[in-house]
C-alpha cells in the first residue's frame, strides 16, 4: 500500500463518524462552532452547518495563524490569572476547540482531496498552520487533557448533563476530533504529537460513533460532571470571566490588524536587543542619541516620552473610571467606582538600560527617574513602579496628593482606610504579604483586537504570576520592580505589546486587594497612560 493510501486509510472513516455522533438535527442557529453560552458578538464567526464543514468556506492560512496566535495568549492569561478563574479547564478548552473547529473546514477538503486524488493548497496549507501548533508540546499536552476530560463526558448518557456541556461535547465530536484525525493525511507529514492526537481522534471515534442514549426512567435533572480538569462543564466561557471584554472570540479580519507569527519563540530577555543594535548603526537618527545622552544639565521635563503627547507620550490615567471593592463587598460582593486616585502622576520614564540585565532598583540608578525628580525639587514620598524588561525599563513615579512637604511617608492615622491600608504595605507587610495585595487593572483603550482581548480588563494579583521586588528606602521612596521576563505567558504578550506599540493607547491602574472590613472600599493608588510608544526613541541607555 502506498504512503498516501495508508494515511487514508487511517482516517477515512472520521467523517462519517463526526457526522453520525451529531446525533438529532443541526444547530444552525448556533453562533460559533465552539460552546454555548458565548458572547453574542462571535456570531461573526459562526458557522452556516457545524456538521457540514465542506459547506464553509475554508478560512485562509493567516486566519489559522492568528487564531493560533490568539489562542496561545489566551491560554497563557488563563495561566496568569488562574488563581482568581472559577473554571480554568473550561475556558482552556473553549479556547482549542475554537481554533480546531476554525480549521474543520480545510480538514474536510484535505479527507476530500485525498479521495478524490488532490486537496487544494489554500485547505493543506491551513491545516498544515493548525498542525505547526498542535505539535508544540505544551499545546499537544493540553489538548490531551481537554480530550480526556471530554471523552469521560461524552460516555454519560446524552441528554443527561446541562445544555453547555451537551452543545460542547458534539461540537468535539462532529468537528474538532475529524479534524486532528486529518492531520496524517498532511504531506510532509506533521510532528509525533499531531500524530499521536489523531490516532487518538481516530480511535475514539471509531470506538465511540454515537452517544449512549438516557434510559427512559432516568432523572431528568441536568446536571454537570465534575473531572480532574475542575467543573469543565458547569462553566461556559463567558461565566468564567469577570470581564465580559474577554469574553469575544476572534471576527473575521481581526487577523489583517497586526502582523503575526504564531510560531514565533523569540519571547525570551533578549527579545528587544535589536533595539539596542539598530540605535548603534544609526537607525535612531544622527545625533539624537548625543542629545540624550547629554541629558545631565536637563530635567525629566525636556525628555521626549512626554506629558500629554498623543503619540510617543503618557499621562495620568483617571482612576474614577475603575470600579473596585465596595464598602460592604466582603458581604454583597458589589463594586464601586474608586475615588480620585491617592496618588497623583509625576513622570513616566521610558528608557534603556546599560546594565545587562537593567536596573531592579531604579530608585538606587545616578540617572534614573527618582534622582533626577529630586534634582528637579520633588520633596515628596515617592510610590514607584518599575516594569523591568531589560533592555527596556518603563517607570511611574507617583506621590500622595495631600502630602505635607517632607519625604516621610504620610500617616492617615487610621481615619483614611485606603492611606493606612497603603502606610501597612509600605512599612509592617513582608513581600510574601505584599505579592497578595498588590494588583494592576489594564485597558487597552485603542489597539488591535488582539491586544485588547489578550490583555483584558481583569484585576490581577501581580505577585502571583511575576516576580515582584520591593525597595523601601525610608523617607524617600517605595518601589515596586516586576519582572516581566520571570513568566513565558507576560513575555508573550509583552512580545504582542512591542509589535503593536504605535498604534496603542493603554492605562494601567495599581490597587492594594483589601481583605478585611476595616480596609474598605478600596482606592486606586495610581494610573497611568501610555499612548503610542516609539521603541527606537526610548531615553538612554543609561
Amino acid at each position: 500500500m502506498a504512503a498516501s493510501d495508508e494515511k487514508l486509510a487511517l482516517v477515512k472513516s472520521t467523517a462519517g463518524a463526526g457526522a453520525g455522533a451529531a446525533g438529532v438535527g443541526k444547530a444552525k442557529a448556533l453562533s460559533c462552532p465552539c460552546l454555548a453560552g458565548l458572547s453574542v458578538r462571535a456570531a461573526a464567526d459562526a458557522s452556516p452547518d457545524i456538521d457540514d464543514p465542506l459547506a464553509e468556506k475554508p478560512p485562509t492560512e493567516s486566519r489559522i495563524r492568528f487564531l493560533t496566535r490568539w489562542a496561545r495568549l489566551q491560554l497563557g492569561v488563563i495561566d496568569l490569572k488562574s488563581f482568581a478563574s472559577r473554571a480554568p479547564g473550561a475556558r482552556r478548552r473553549v479556547v482549542l476547540n475554537h481554533v480546531i473547529s476554525a480549521a474543520a473546514p480545510c480538514a474536510a477538503r484535505v479527507r476530500q482531496g485525498s479521495e478524490a486524488g488532490g486537496a487544494d493548497a489554500l485547505s493543506r496549507s491551513g491545516l498544515a498552520a493548525l498542525a505547526s501548533f498542535l505539535n508544540k508540546a505544551e499545546i499537544a499536552r493540553l489538548v490531551r487533557d481537554t480530550n480526556t476530560a471530554s471523552a469521560d463526558e461524552f460516555m454519560e448518557a446524552q441528554g443527561t448533563l446541562d445544555e453547555a456541556t451537551e452543545t460542547t461535547l458534539r461540537l468535539w465530536h462532529a468537528r474538532v476530533l475529524p479534524t486532528v484525525a486529518a492531520l496524517p493525511l498532511l504531506d510532509p507529514a506533521p510532528g509525533a504529537r499531531c500524530l499521536e492526537l489523531a490516532e487518538w481522534s481516530r480511535a475514539f471515534l471509531r470506538d465511540n460513533p454515537n452517544r449512549r442514549q438516557a434510559s427512559l426512567f432516568r432523572n431528568f435533572t441536568l446536571k454537570p460532571r465534575m473531572t480532574r480538569m475542575g467543573s469543565i462543564g458547569a462553566e461556559s466561557f463567558k461565566s468564567c470571566q469577570s470581564d465580559s471584554s474577554e469574553d469575544e472570540l476572534p471576527p473575521d479580519g481581526a487577523e489583517n490588524e497586526l502582523e503575526h507569527d504564531s510560531d514565533s519563540e523569540t519571547e525570551a530577555p533578549n527579545m528587544f536587543q535589536s533595539f539596542l543594535s539598530m540605535r548603534s548603526t544609526g537607525a535612531g537618527g544622527s545625533g539624537f542619541f548625543t542629545h540624550l545622552l547629554g541629558f545631565g544639565s536637563t530635567g525629566p521635563s525636556t525628555w521626549e516620552f512626554a506629558r500629554g503627547a498623543e503619540e510617543h507620550g503618557w499621562d495620568e490615567a483617571d482612576a474614577t473610571q475603575i470600579s473596585v471593592r465596595g464598602p460592604t463587598f466582603l458581604s454583597d460582593k458589589k463594586k464601586t467606582p474608586s475615588a480620585e486616585s491617592m496618588f497623583e502622576l509625576l513622570h513616566v520614564d521610558l528608557f534603556d538600560a546599560a546594565q545587562e540585565g537593567g536596573y531592579p532598583n531604579v530608585g538606587i540608578v545616578p540617572e534614573g527617574l527618582v534622582r533626577e525628580l529630586r534634582k528637579a525639587g520633588e520633596e515628596r514620598f515617592l510610590f514607584v513602579i518599575n516594569f523591568c524588561m531589560p533592555p527596556l525599563q518603563l517607570v511611574g513615579a507617583f506621590a500622595q496628593r495631600d502630602a505635607p512637604v517632607g519625604r516621610d511617608l504620610p500617616h492617615a492615622g487610621g481615619q483614611d482606610a485606603g492611606k493606612e491600608l497603603f502606610r501597612r504595605f509600605v512599612e509592617d507587610m513582608d513581600d510574601k504579604e505584599r505579592n497578595q495585595r498588590l494588583k494592576i487593572i489594564p485597558w487597552v483603550r485603542q489597539g488591535p483586537w488582539l491586544v485588547q482581548k489578550a490583555v483584558g480588563r481583569t484585576p490581577a494579583i501581580i505577585g502571583k504570576a511575576l516576580k515582584v521586588n520591593y525597595f523601601h528606602e525610608p523617607g524617600n521612596y517605595f518601589e515596586a520592580s516586576i519582572d516581566i521576563f520571570s513568566s513565558p505567558a507576560a513575555q508573550r504578550i509583552l512580545g504582542l505589546l512591542k509589535g503593536a506599540a504605535k498604534a496603542l493607547a493603554m492605562e494601567v491602574y495599581f490597587v492594594l486587594e483589601a481583605k478585611a472590613s476595616e480596609e474598605l472600599p478600596e482606592h486606586v493608588l495610581g494610573g497611568l497612560r501610555v499612548s503610542k510608544g516609539d521603541l527606537l526613541r526610548t531615553r538612554g541607555p543609561i
